[in-house]
């Protein structure tokens, strides 16, 4: 009984913490070096708990199972709407240039970033010539993935969700994929890649969605 408590106690700590499942699962963290970390977390709740029943725990949990996402995590990506667009170029300026959004259209690709130094500019490749400043860097043959929360007005959205972005940011990049930039906006997370790159991050995040683990 105390094992089956234990096991418990462990599965659901991990669930908590996505990056340590996806860790886990490839063979990147030291169980027993684990275990000592979450020993006197476990013992709070269950204090005959022992290093070595946890590191048991540890190794018997199915980590390419869906069922080892929590039921709001699921939710969440099974209702996601995924978005794609083509010709995008991203713009990194000095700090200072200024941008009038008056002259893109509602339809039109325009997000605008501002770090400390520089600011990021993202537009459709028929507007690049509206792009004015000390260029740092351009990139062409850009194109957008959306993931819109359909469940964005509900208690339970992405928003409130931990590793919404990290369920599908890790698959992409266990296939050798780049991601150039990612913006958040109210309803949607959009990952900015190269164009020759679309198929396959399409295909990825529809696998995430179904829950198909790479």
């Amino acid at each position: 009984m105390q094992t089956n408590i234990t096991a418990s106690l462990v599965r659901d700590h991990i669930l908590r913490n996505p990056l340590l499942v996806d860790y886990l699962s490839r063979n990147l963290i030291n169980i027993q070096s684990l275990a000592r970390e979450l020993l006197p977390l476990i013992q709070q709740e269950n204090k005959k708990a022992t290093l070595e029943s946890i590191a048991v725990a540890i190794q018997r949990l199915d980590l390419r199972s869906p069922h080892l996402l929590t039921e709001q995590l699921k939710t969440i990506i099974n209702n996601v709407q995924i978005l794609m667009r083509t010709d995008v170029c991203l713009f990194c300026l000095e700090k200072g240039t200024i941008i009038d959004s008056r002259q893109f259209g509602k339809d039109d690709i325009f997000y605008i970033n501002q770090g400390a130094n520089e600011v990021t500019v993202i537009v459709d490749r028929k507007n690049k010539s509206l792009i004015h400043g000390q260029i740092l860097l351009q990139k062409d043959n850009l194109a957008l993935i959306s993931l819109k929360d359909t469940l964005i007005k509900s208690s339970t959205n992405y928003r409130v969700t931990p590793g919404f972005v990290h369920m599908f940011l890790s698959n992409i990049s266990k296939e050798g994929i780049n991601v150039e930039d990612i913006i958040s906006t109210y309803s949607q997370v959009t990952f900015v890649i190269e164009e020759k790159y679309l198929s396959a991050v399409f295909k990825i995040c529809q696998d995430v969605k179904e829950l198909k683990f790479l």
